[in-house]
């Protein structure tokens, strides 16, 4: 038995459930070790439901997607259940119907199991997340440049983060004032004069890393480089406070001490500061009353920002010492306290 096996075991056991009917994405792919059941890029379900039980696991599926399931995904040990499309499909619904299976849709009690990796899944986030942090950094270290588009950027970074085997679920570009303009800056026709900001959150066999880069060309001015300098301060000290068993109120707690200690002690309430992730770009946001621990083996997204820029990796907590970078460039030149500086360009 696999240890995602047992984990669902133990969920059954305790509930007092018979198995589990599993129709998101995040989930599905993390019980299948990674298979890719979308079509719909922004849907949250899939276009197969799991049904799992102990001694028996079934994916049920129209005889449009069941070819390239079987051919193509890591389904070993699925019994995959062919329906046609034009038929009404009721077998799950009857499952559901009886009462003795758990489900994770519409709520999704499911987190608490998939949070710590196995190590399976912590071989797959370190590919990814170098494979994620070579693409970005190369594209911001050499592709970039003025008079380019913030939709050529985000494109470009699409495109070759899909030739490495990786979907761009979240791409984010920002020029000039428009970083210091929103948050979330979904790319525009606005052609990049002085500085870029490019964010991706990328999923390869359901996993999910987050990075973002910032490039000036020319000088940085001195008010940018201060700002920047106090995100890296932020970040780290997100980083240290980052540790099994702590609640994840404190762990942003530490985080928005760091930015009173940089004299911006504002800037954390205009924009989220991250948390745990994984299978979703988020599990959820750290927030002043979250008590949840942080778990052991959990991958981090924190994103740190003041206005004009902003600082984003993906880390791995580890039972003992300090936070893994998942996603490494040794080719990006280094801030203050060993994160990412503005590349000068």
């Amino acid at each position: 038995m696999s240890e995602i096996d047992d984990r669902l075991q133990r969920f059954c056991r305790e509930r007092g459930v018979e198995g589990v009917v599993i129709r998101r994405r995040s989930n599905a792919a993390w019980a299948t070790g990674g298979a890719d059941f979308h079509i719909d890029a922004g849907s949250d379900l899939g276009i197969a439901t799991l049904v799992w039980e102990p001694g028996r696991k079934r994916c049920f599926t129209t005889n449009i997607e069941a070819p390239r399931l079987r051919d193509e995904e890591p389904l070993d040990g699925w019994e995959i259940v062919e329906e046609p499309w034009w038929e009404p499909r009721g077998e799950v619904e009857k499952l559901l119907a009886a009462g003795r299976h758990a489900s994770d849709f519409p709520d999704d009690p499911l987190y608490e199991l998939r949070a710590e990796l196995t190590p399976a899944q912590i071989e797959q986030a370190r590919a990814l997340g170098r494979d994620t942090a070579r693409v970005v950094g190369r594209l911001m270290r050499e592709d970039v440049k003025p008079g380019m588009t913030e939709h050529h950027l985000g494109g470009a970074a699409a495109g070759w983060l899909r030739d490495a085997g990786i979907r761009a679920n979240v791409v984010l570009v920002a020029s000039d004032e428009r970083i210091a303009r929103y948050r979330h800056p979904v790319p525009s026709a606005k052609v990049i004069e002085r500085v870029a900001m490019l964010a991706v959150c990328a999923q390869r066999h359901g996993l999910t890393v987050s990075v973002t880069r910032l490039a000036h060309f020319g000088p940085i001015p001195d008010d940018l480089r201060r700002r920047h300098e106090a995100v890296c301060s932020v970040e780290a000290a997100l980083y240290g406070a980052t540790r099994p068993g702590a609640e994840w109120r404190e762990a942003l707690a530490a985080g928005v001490r760091a930015y009173e200690a940089a004299g911006f002690g504002d800037e954390w309430r205009l924009h989220h500061q991250g948390g745990p992730m994984g299978y979703l770009a988020r599990d959820f946001v750290a927030t002043p009353s979250e008590r949840r621990p942080v778990r052991a083996d959990q991958l981090v997204g924190w994103n740190p920002s003041i206005t004009g820029t902003k600082g984003e990796d993906t880390i791995l907590t580890r039972a003992e010492g300090e936070p893994e970078l998942i996603t490494p460039d040794d080719d990006w030149p280094s801030g203050p306290h060993g994160r990412r500086a503005i590349l000068e360009r």
